[in-house]
């Protein structure tokens, strides 16, 4: 293969990486001639999608039903603020073609399901899955397996992240991680535990890399371990992972501790079953009503600003000295359970609350650990309690 097939906007753009010999006309040829399909536009497919764009993949397909938020821009860097309430997907493509216009891109504005997941990834060379959901995780590592193309994954969350080339028939897969889906609410997401937005950009950016070497053949992939990523440390770790047997039984394989990112939409799924467990109302307001109720940041904004609520944060002590809604007080979800476990709660309450235990607005990271321990606390203490939904990720879109 000659740079004499490159057009000359070609060769400008490319220039750089044509001239590595391990690269080479032959794998910019290759990755031209390559479809791509991102799942996600977020963190990790930000960086990644800017990537395989500048590297000169042929057909980027970008799959995304989700508009662009503000908070997301500290780590979804192929978005402006400009960018704002529209499409991820159609942000992102135009970023892309700013950036290289003689690529090919597939704007995609739905979700990945069961039913239409071998539909969207069908034609593609590669998959690389920056979804923030573990259902999502299940239903493209399937698809790919049925489709017999690689898949690219990685996850973060707070300063770690994880990282794999996924391929069926040639190593492991998605489900030699993770057999099962952990149980909702066991695992944080970023929403709920943070995220700083440059590990998204390693990750993400290693993700486009992973990409480049299964679509040209160029260096050797990251199959069969999973990559660690400590951001504090600034350390990659390799952890060995084997490919179940034929017969769908897993082999032994050293254990991976669950850290995943924006996970399986935990927070939203176990906010719902605590909702149903205690059947409380979503739609009071600081009614004077016993019992407990979610309310939204609007329909108490009036009572925070004149201190009239006694504001409760029982998120972790770090997670309150970090940040916090100024005016709260602190008492951890995880020592109310303790206490509650032990019949010893209703003996703290004057000790926590104080002669503030009339009406307590309780509030967490995003409106889960808020709703328990206002239950919880509800059923031994006088006065009214009510769950801050959207927790303090709310007070800061209504600040």
């Amino acid at each position: 293969m000659s740079v004499e097939n490159f057009s000359s906007i070609e060769i400008q753009l490319y220039r750089r990486q044509l001239i590595l010999p391990e690269w080479g006309a032959s794998a910019q040829n290759a990755a031209k001639e390559s479809h791509v399909a991102v799942i996600g536009a977020g963190g990790l497919g930000a960086p990644a999608l800017l990537y395989l764009a500048a590297a000169g993949v042929g057909t980027i397909t970008v799959i995304d039903d989700d508009s662009v938020e503000i908070s997301n821009l500290h780590r979804q860097v192929i978005h402006t603020f400009a960018s704002a309430g529209n499409s991820k997907a159609e942000s992102a493509a135009l970023a892309m073609r700013s950036l290289n216009p003689i690529v090919r891109i597939n704007v995609l504005k739905e979700r990945l399901t069961e039913n239409n997941a071998a539909e969207l990834l069908d034609g593609a060379d590669a998959v690389l899955d920056g979804s923030d959901n573990f259902e999502t995780r299940y239903i493209a590592s399937a698809a790919c397996a049925q489709l017999q193309i690689p898949h690219v994954w990685g996850a973060i969350l707070g300063f770690d992240a994880q990282m794999s080339v996924f391929w069926s028939g040639r190593g492991p897969v998605y489900e030699d991680l993770y057999p099962q889906a952990p149980e909702p609410g066991s695992v944080p997401n970023c929403a709920t535990a943070g995220v700083l937005g440059a590990l998204a950009g390693v990750v993400g950016t290693s993700m486009a890399l992973e990409t480049l070497k299964v679509l040209t053949g160029v260096g050797t992939p990251l199959m069969g371990e999973v990559g660690y990523y400590s951001g504090l440390e600034g350390r990659w770790e390799y952890i060995p992972l084997l490919a179940g047997d034929s017969d769908g039984q897993e082999k032994e394989s050293t254990p991976i501790t669950v850290s995943e990112s924006e996970a399986n939409n935990a927070e939203e799924t176990s906010r719902e079953s605590v909702i149903n467990s205690h059947n409380s109302k979503s739609d009071a307001v600081l009614s004077g009503e016993k019992g407990v109720r979610e309310v939204d940041f609007e329909q108490v904004k009036k009572e925070l600003e004149e201190g009239s609520v006694y504001l409760l944060d029982v998120r972790e002590l770090h997670e309150h000295e970090a940040v916090s809604i100024p005016g709260s007080h602190h008492w951890a979800l995880s020592e109310i359970r303790s206490l509650s476990g032990k019949g010893a709660l209703k003996g703290d309450i004057p000790r926590h609350l104080g002669d503030g235990g009339n009406q307590v607005l309780v509030y967490c990271a995003g409106g889960v650990r808020s709703l328990e321990a206002a239950h919880l606390l509800s059923e031994v203490a006088d006065g009214e309690f009510y769950s801050l939904r959207g927790g303090i990720n709310s007070w800061f879109e209504n600040a």
